[in-house]
């Protein structure tokens, strides 16, 4: 289930603006490098590109989904068996009637989630933040989501950048904010809600400042991590998958894409979270692409001063939708949910037998 992008909200607490003294110290140090490293699409001395942030509840909408879908596929197939036994062996009377028309729509409504997530799959609806940090330009680029309308693409100045930390409602969850007010009239013109409830906003502005105001040895990154993805991730829907194993870091898969055991066995299991991940690291709109963008960069593409694996050819095969292996390892891990979904089926059939 693919959710729409919060309404903007007011600004929160402050905390700095951009060249606005010293740079804090990291408190999550580890934690948040390894964070802000998984999240990193590309980095090069022009640009810093961020995946859209996965929080904790979109991953449980995701699941409710994926258990929708079961559910849905268990009593339709009981609603027919028994519509079919009641209407052609018993006749069917009004309050048999009535209870069969209730469960249909129970039936309906367990479907609805499963259909929208198969939809956003093909359709591919850009909702989520990619954010562009560009350091040559010292600029901040992305698309604004507004609902039944095309994307909005703005580039803004990153000195007039004010960053704040606003919570969740109801919980002690905070996420950072980058705002641009205007300062004749005190109005919000521009807000950028990075949502990621996983991360210490403290640090992720702190990370968003080394970039942006000082030299690339001064960045900190985990290689492990910061792998570095083709700009233009649209063919493939199972290496973008793959992001989502790697950004786990529980040794899923590789730069390489290599097939670990351990990652075919996630596939099988819990593939169908990693699929919703990668179908937003592939359909959110990427400020990179844009020709304004394109006419600002300056580096060549050689020697990046930043500590990341870059594209191997085997990672960009997978891209392309052309490496075999990782193509088979997705089709069993979905094909062992399949057998998972009709055997149960099957059990189901059996017991009412």
């Amino acid at each position: 289930m693919i959710l729409p992008a919060p309404q903007q909200l007011p600004v929160g607490k402050i905390i700095g603006r951009s060249y606005e003294g010293e740079i804090a110290n990291f408190k999550e140090k580890e934690h948040s490098i390894n964070r802000l490293s998984a999240l990193t699409h590309e980095i090069n001395p022009d640009y810093l590109l961020f995946h859209p942030s996965i929080t904790s509840f979109q991953l449980v909408c995701f699941l409710a989904s994926y258990c929708s879908a079961w559910l849905f596929g268990q009593n339709l197939f009981i609603f027919l068996v028994i519509f079919y036994k009641i209407t052609f062996n018993e006749g069917i009377d009004y309050l048999y009637f009535l209870a069969l028309l209730v469960w249909f729509i129970l039936v309906i409504l367990l479907g609805f989630a499963p259909y929208k997530t198969l939809k956003q799959l093909k359709v591919k609806h850009s909702r989520y933040y990619k954010i562009l940090l560009l350091k040559s330009t010292q600029q901040i680029a992305y698309y604004e989501h507004k609902r039944k309308q095309a994307p909005i693409f703005h580039i803004i100045n990153y000195k007039d950048i004010i960053a704040s930390v606003r919570g969740s409602e109801g919980t002690q969850l905070q996420s950072l904010n980058l705002h641009i007010i205007d300062k004749t009239t005190n109005e919000l013109i521009h807000s950028i809600m990075f949502n990621d409830d996983k991360l210490n906003p403290y640090d992720q502005w702190a990370f968003i400042r080394t970039y942006m105001e000082r030299p690339a040895n001064e960045l900190p990154l985990n290689p492990e991590y910061t792998q570095a993805c083709p700009t233009d991730m649209s063919q493939s829907l199972f290496a973008c998958a793959d992001i989502a194993q790697i950004s786990k870091g529980l040794g899923y898969t590789t730069a390489t894409h290599a097939v670990h055991l351990t990652g075919w066995l996630r596939t099988c299991l819990v593939g169908y979270l990693d699929l919703a991940e990668g179908n937003i690291y592939q359909s959110s709109k990427n400020p990179a692409l844009h020709p304004d963008i394109k006419n600002k960069l300056q580096w060549n593409g050689e020697n990046n001063p930043y500590n990341i694996i870059p594209v191997t050819p085997e990672r960009q095969l997978a891209f392309a939708n052309q490496n075999q292996s990782v193509k088979n390892r997705w089709y069993t891990g979905i094909a062992i949910n399949l057998i998972w979904f009709i055997g149960s089926i099957l059990y189901v059939m059996l017991v009412i037998a």
